[in-house]
């Protein structure tokens, strides 16, 4: 709603820099088409100028890459700590029984029958079901958490496991729509809330997820440093596509919407004004990037809407209600 606001408070804007740009003695000459009046510019004079109450601010250098963006989930602890915890009950009950099937086998053979060959062929079978056990806990652990998460090597189990249950780290599983991963696993992921503009959190523990049934894609688990993420909650991840483009940043405050394209006015000269058509479709933190060749360059000065804006509202009272 906020855009179709904006669009409708600043048609008059556009319609009185115009407007304003043309002088008495133009007056009977034959009107140029709109699209090529804009691309020209226009002129203000002074008191024009202070009426709209027009401001500027520089454009920045910057620079921007396309990404592609997956969704996901943050994994609940208490899966986290359930296939853990059946993975560890496994392994410790088998690591018991092939302790005792070990120590039957010696007593029966070399301590001349020390035990029955019953109880020891039985501690062998119990020894052998134990550890076909411990191989479906480990395959059900696979299927949940991938192949070789960072707490199967290097003995950091403990840690991470204890990271994950205070909040230090989130586990979050993201899944990229086919073709997004085409260069492999990525070094890297952004991650924001769902929806999100706000803060981004970098994750560099990065390892393949087994495929979601439910969503087509090539899916993606990655341990989230210092987050504030909620258990459950929904995530958007962003991996770097293509290269890195030099241009400007504008402010979002200086976007105009009008003829179902966005535009920007960079003020060329003392009081002349350009329009300028821009790809609203890249949008950085606090606007909008703009790409080398398009007649903006760093330092030129971006009117922003301001007073110029509030003034649309007071000449054309019909806007008012859109408020």
């Amino acid at each position: 709603m906020n855009k179709v606001k904006r669009s409708i408070a600043t048609l008059p804007v556009l319609a009185l820099l115009s407007g304003c740009g043309k002088s008495d003695d133009n007056a009977g000459a034959s009107k140029q088409p709109e699209k090529e009046e804009a691309s020209s510019g226009v002129t203000l004079s002074a008191d024009q100028v202070k009426g709209l109450g027009i401001a500027t601010v520089a454009a920045t250098a910057a620079q921007y890459r396309a990404e592609s963006s997956g969704y996901g989930t943050v994994v609940a602890l208490d899966v986290i700590a359930q296939a853990d915890s059946d993975f560890l009950s496994a392994e410790a009950v088998a690591a018991q029984s092939r302790a005792a099937a070990k120590r039957a086998r010696y007593l029966f053979t070399d301590q001349g029958g020390a035990v029955s060959r019953e109880a020891m062929e039985a501690a062998v079978a119990k020894a052998d079901a134990d550890q076909a056990a411990l191989g479906l806990a480990r395959r059900k652990a696979e299927a949940a958490f991938g192949l070789d998460p960072p707490w199967e090597t290097g003995g950091r189990r403990s840690a991470i496991m204890g990271k994950l249950s205070s909040g230090a780290l989130a586990l979050v599983r993201v899944t990229f729509p086919l073709g997004a991963l085409s260069g492999g696993l990525p070094q890297s992921l952004a991650i924001t809330r769902l929806g999100g503009r706000g803060q981004r959190w970098t994750s560099r523990q990065l390892w393949r997820a087994p495929a979601d049934p439910a969503f087509p894609g090539q899916g993606v688990f990655a341990l989230v440093a210092g987050s504030d993420l909620a258990q459950n909650e929904h995530v958007t991840a962003f991996v770097p596509a293509g290269p890195m483009q030099a241009g400007v940043e504008v402010p979002a405050g200086a976007v105009v919407y009008g003829e179902g394209e966005s535009w920007i006015y960079v003020r060329k000269g003392e009081n002349h004004f350009q329009r300028v058509r821009i790809d609203a479709g890249r949008a950085t933190g606090s606007g909008f990037f703009v790409p080398q060749g398009t007649g903006i360059a760093a330092g030129d000065a971006i009117v922003t809407g301001g007073a110029g804006l509030r003034l649309a509202r007071e000449l054309n009272p019909s806007t008012e209600a859109e408020d």
